[in-house]
C-alpha cells in the first residue's frame, strides 16, 4: 500500500512539471506583440544631442542596415537619413539620436555614425499625425 501510494504521487507529481514545462514552453514560443506601433519615416524625429530629447523616453532595438552606407552627394546623405528614420519608425521609435565622429583618413573625412532609435511617449501623437499628412 505504501508503495502505491509512493508511486501515485511520483505520477503526479511529474504530471505537474510536464504541465509547468509546457506552459513555459507555450509562453516563450508565442510570438511577441510589438510594444509600440509602427510611425512612418516622416514621422520620426531626428535628434544629436541627448540632452534635447524629452524625457521619459525608451531605447529600442532598431533592425539593422544590410551593410555599411556610403555617402557622396547631399541627396544621398537625404536618402540615408530617411532610411534611418524608417527602419527606427518600423520598430515604433518616434525619435532617433544621432551621434557622429569624424576623422581625417587619406585626404578625406570619414565619419562614424551611432543611430539610437527611441520612443517618446509625449511625443507620439505628433509622430502619428506627421504619418496621416504624408
Amino acid at each position: 500500500m505504501a508503495s502505491t501510494t509512493l508511486l501515485i504521487r511520483s505520477l503526479l507529481a511529474g504530471v505537474a512539471l510536464t504541465l509547468v514545462a509546457g506552459r513555459a514552453a507555450h509562453a516563450q514560443a508565442a510570438p511577441s506583440k510589438p510594444a509600440h506601433p509602427a510611425v512612418c519615416a516622416q514621422g520620426v524625429r531626428v535628434f544629436t544631442e541627448k540632452r534635447e530629447i524629452p524625457v521619459p523616453y525608451d531605447t529600442l532595438t532598431m533592425p539593422p542596415a544590410d551593410g555599411p552606407v556610403r555617402i557622396s552627394s547631399p541627396e544621398e546623405a537625404e536618402a540615408a537619413e530617411l532610411a534611418v528614420r524608417g527602419r527606427a519608425g518600423s520598430v515604433g521609435a518616434t525619435a532617433i539620436l544621432i551621434s557622429d565622429e569624424t576623422s581625417d583618413e587619406g585626404g578625406g573625412t570619414r565619419v562614424r555614425r551611432t543611430v539610437t532609435a527611441l520612443y517618446v511617449p509625449a511625443d507620439a501623437a505628433r509622430a502619428q499625425q506627421a504619418c496621416k499628412k504624408s
